[in-house]
């Protein structure tokens, strides 16, 4: 009986501490600066009560974050985002919110879903984004923008078009190096820069 009220506790113990832990990761991110740096602000650590809302509905409505007794709203064009309490990274950008796709990457992918549909032909309907980096503007994800947007990349346009076929291929994943094939290729193109100005 002993045991499994010891195992017992130190399940509740480790999800506790699990759930803290995660919690403390959510926040704003005030500026670009801040989410290529990983500074949060406003976090949960000090509070005892502790929220953070945003209504993607409607683009116009503020950033809320409760704090304690203490609320603070930001509108969402006067920071760069936030990072939920799952760890989910959203940006602001002209009025949408986009769902950071790939937060610790060069190239960011980002994703918008919306419901459309009658009552009886409900469908979610997923866009994908990009921008070059987390200082650019964000444009909707396809090989054209991505030509147009890093011109002056002429080893990545060529790598480009070897490694996607088409549009819907910019989105997939290298599960080997735990990363976008986007940024592979981009950081490969990188290197073949480097062994050219070499020689």
């Amino acid at each position: 009986m002993k045991s499994s009220y010891i195992i017992i506790s130190i399940l509740f113990l480790s999800f506790n501490f699990a759930s803290n832990a995660q919690k403390k990761n959510e926040g704003v991110f005030l500026t670009s600066a801040d989410f290529t740096n990983g500074k949060i602000s406003y976090t949960p650590e000090s509070a005892s009560k502790y929220s953070l809302h945003q209504n993607e509905l409607s683009p116009s409505s503020p950033v809320s974050i409760r704090t304690g007794d203490r609320i603070i709203r930001f509108k969402k064009d006067s920071i760069f985002g936030i990072r939920d309490r799952n760890g989910v990274c959203f940006r602001f950008f002209n009025k949408d919110s986009y769902k950071i796709l790939n937060p610790s990457e060069r190239i960011l992918l980002y994703s918008t879903t919306y419901v459309v549909g009658g009552s009886r032909n409900i469908h979610r309907v997923t866009n994908y984004f990009f921008s070059e980096n987390a200082d650019s503007p964000i444009y909707p994800l396809s090989k054209q923008n991505l030509k147009l947007i890093l011109s002056k990349d002429v080893c990545f346009l060529v790598l480009l078009d070897i490694y996607f076929s088409g549009d819907r291929d910019l989105t997939a994943y290298d599960s080997f190096n735990k990363m976008t094939l986007l940024n592979r290729v981009y950081e490969e193109s990188n290197q073949v820069v480097c062994k050219m100005n070499v020689y």
